[in-house]
């Protein structure tokens, strides 16, 4: 059965008010659809985390958990969505933020689970969405990947296989990234327009540069979310739809709007030089995600592995 963990960690505090959804947010075109308040925040720098070890698993998921957000019997659908994984080269690590009512050990009584499981409780509620608990997962991540993923979200049986089938394919990947942004000049943006010429349009068909690698920084599967529900260009949630509705989501382009959290896998590595989940607002997975798919290579899994509810 699974011990509960008390955590005496003194935890950044986070924002408190409201519940948000990237896909809620609108773009108006001039700034990739982030308010001022939204733009990236520099990482504060690298982090330590375990030592790296051969006989570490392929992958950490990191489960976060709220006691009155989600139901126990969701709780147990989740759990038992990675007991039936069919590779099971991963751990779980449980956060709950703050206090619980009653035990992990009550709530999965007699429930399937993964036998590599441990299920932490935070001394205090922090209130942030999940992203400390995020983060302090990263730190104790054992895995060489890292899946985050919430406590009433589903994987699919072979969600861990065909992720591991991609990073261990020894035939070559094809990636392919922007040339570095041209900046122009102020002279020559006064003689373009003195000669009625569009510069950005002249390197806006500079072909992308190809890469071949059997080494994906970053993979990226396709999830359904349960109960959005398409209106004119967007979406829009209704809760009780989820049991019979949902969209494909993609998550390809990574962007602002277009990637839930669960989504990305990254290397454990580059989640530590990234500074962990260092930023805490409500969309902080669409705001970072965007700045991870423009320095790394992303391999795009065309496959529905999850659902998000």
């Amino acid at each position: 059965m699974p011990h509960d963990h008390e955590l005496h960690q003194d935890l950044s505090q986070g924002p408190e008010s409201g519940q948000g959804d990237c896909r809620d947010q609108e773009d108006d075109g001039r700034t990739g659809g982030l308010s001022l308040r939204d733009r990236p925040l520099p990482p504060p720098g690298p982090i330590a985390g375990r030592p790296f070890s051969d006989d570490d698993p392929l992958f950490t998921v990191i489960v976060t958990d709220y006691e009155p957000s989600v139901s126990r019997d969701f709780l147990r659908r989740k759990m038992a969505s990675l007991a039936g994984q069919t590779c099971k080269d991963f751990e779980v690590l449980v956060y709950h933020d703050g206090p619980k009512s009653q035990s992990y050990a009550d709530d999965m009584a007699e429930s399937p689970m993964h036998p590599a499981t441990e299920f932490i409780v935070t001394p205090e509620r922090i209130g942030d969405w999940g992203h400390a608990a995020r983060d302090l997962g990263i730190r104790a991540a054992r895995g060489k990947f890292i899946i985050h993923t919430n406590a009433d979200n589903i994987f699919y049986p072979n969600l861990i296989a065909v992720l591991k089938d991609a990073l261990t394919d020894p035939q070559p990947w094809t990636f392919v990234r922007n040339p570095q942004q041209i900046r122009i000049p102020a002279s020559a943006k006064w003689l373009a327009r003195m000669l009625n010429l569009d510069l950005q349009a002249m390197f806006r068909n500079v072909a992308p540069i190809e890469e071949h690698s059997t080494d994906p920084d970053i993979l990226v599967y396709a999830i359904i979310l349960r109960g959005n529900l398409p209106v004119a260009s967007g979406m829009f949630r209704v809760f009780e739809t989820a049991p019979r509705q949902g969209v494909v989501f993609g998550g390809v382009p990574v962007k602002f709007n277009n990637i839930d959290a669960m989504q990305l896998v990254m290397k454990r590595s580059l989640w530590l030089a990234e500074g962990g989940w260092h930023d805490r607002r409500i969309n902080s997975d669409a705001i970072m995600y965007p700045l991870f798919a423009g320095k790394y290579r992303v391999l795009a899994i065309p496959a529905v592995l999850g659902e998000h509810w």
